[in-house]
């Protein structure tokens, strides 16, 4: 009998016992897969809305942990539009907000006309007007708003004037105000989040580090490409860091599973492991028939913990208002690290177990059974 056979054939003796080890690779793998998937949903998602308004550059707060963390005055878009090569210069306001049925809602204050707004009804505010509303589809569709209802928001009412028809989807969960009203809801007077730069057509890579370095010379601010704007974010990192974490956390118990199975398949067959070495066995391939057993549960675990990987990422639109705004599917890119990972670990819990059949002598084995 071949390894792999004689592999499968211990691991149905204790059938249950295989069972729940295998579970408990499966649910360690799945959490992991689902959590880095996740993280990395949320990262990629925020990072597209930002490149879905077609921004040159982002000025925000020096020092600011994070995009909802730092505030500039608003009339320094003024000196921020004396800068040449700069086209035009728009703050925004933006923050989580409550709303109806006690649901949380991204909320941004723009000037009227600041950005080219894509609609799939409706109109975009008039110069001035006041206490009016763009939201996006997939906010209409969760909460059941349609044109010239009211969504309250931070407890005053706005009119929908439009709904816009964003891609990606933290634009297509946002809604749009007038600056001056959120402003004033949320007690931010002539205050924005950050400032969006447009530079002007063709400037050439000099040009574009020396505007940078003139924006970088206004004290207290600092400034970034779009697509550079998550990179210190504290919120994103602290998603990174914990999602990973959890991860390692949940593949180690799982590990772990492999690991006591092991040792107490040891345990129950050492007669067999004398009589296996007594009949001219290598320790290697004693050791290689237990790590063999380990990798056989470690690779239906996987299996298992992959399918629960995707099943978890159907189910997850249905958890009430996270799902309605956050969705995310694992990839190969995802998947490939946390399978290997998972059998790196799985391969170490089998070597101490493999390891410590080999340290009985033929005699010994045969006087402990």
């Amino acid at each position: 009998m071949n390894l792999a056979g004689l592999a499968v054939r211990n691991l149905r003796r204790r059938p249950m016992r295989t069972t729940l080890t295998i579970i408990g690779i499966a649910l360690a793998v799945g959490s992991a897969l689902a959590l880095v998937a996740l993280s990395r949903s949320i990262e990629e998602s925020t990072r597209e809305s930002i490149d879905e308004l077609g921004i040159d550059l982002t000025v925000t707060q020096k020092g600011a942990p994070d995009l909802f963390g730092g505030f500039l005055p608003e009339k320094l878009a003024g000196r921020l539009s004396e800068i040449p090569g700069i086209a035009s210069v728009a703050g925004e306001l933006f923050l989580f907000a409550p709303t109806e049925n006690e649901r949380q809602i991204l909320v941004s204050g723009w000037t009227n006309a600041e950005h080219t707004v894509p609609l799939r009804e409706g109109r975009v505010p008039a110069a001035g007007e006041r206490q009016v509303a763009l939201i996006g589809d997939l906010t209409a569709e969760t909460m059941s708003k349609k044109l010239d209802d009211k969504i309250e928001i931070l407890g005053k009412q706005f009119r929908i004037v439009g709904i816009t028809k964003y891609t990606s989807t933290v634009n297509r969960a946002s809604v749009i105000v007038p600056l001056a009203d959120l402003q004033e809801v949320a007690y931010r007077h002539g205050q924005v989040s950050m400032f969006h730069v447009d530079l002007r057509r063709g400037e050439s890579t000099a040009n574009i580090d020396r505007i940078k370095r003139d924006i970088i010379a206004i004290d207290g601010v600092s400034v970034l490409m779009s697509n550079e704007i998550l990179q210190n974010d504290r919120n994103v990192q602290v998603l990174k860091a914990v999602s990973l974490s959890i991860s390692i956390i949940a593949l180690i118990m799982g590990v772990l599973g492999v690991f006591n199975t092991l040792l107490m398949t040891i345990q129950e067959r050492t007669r067999e492991i004398g009589i296996v070495a007594a009949i001219g066995w290598s320790d290697a391939r004693i050791m290689a028939s237990i790590v063999a057993e380990g990798l056989m549960m470690c690779v239906s675990g996987c299996v298992f913990g992959v399918a629960l990987g995707f099943l978890i990422a159907l189910l997850f639109p249905l958890i009430p208002r996270i799902g309605d705004y956050i969705h995310f599917r694992p990839t190969l890119a995802l998947i490939v690290p946390v399978i290997g990972a998972a059998f790196a670990l799985c391969t170490a819990g089998s070597l101490y177990p493999a390891w410590r059949a080999t340290r009985m002598t033929p005699a010994e084995a045969l006087q402990r059974a």
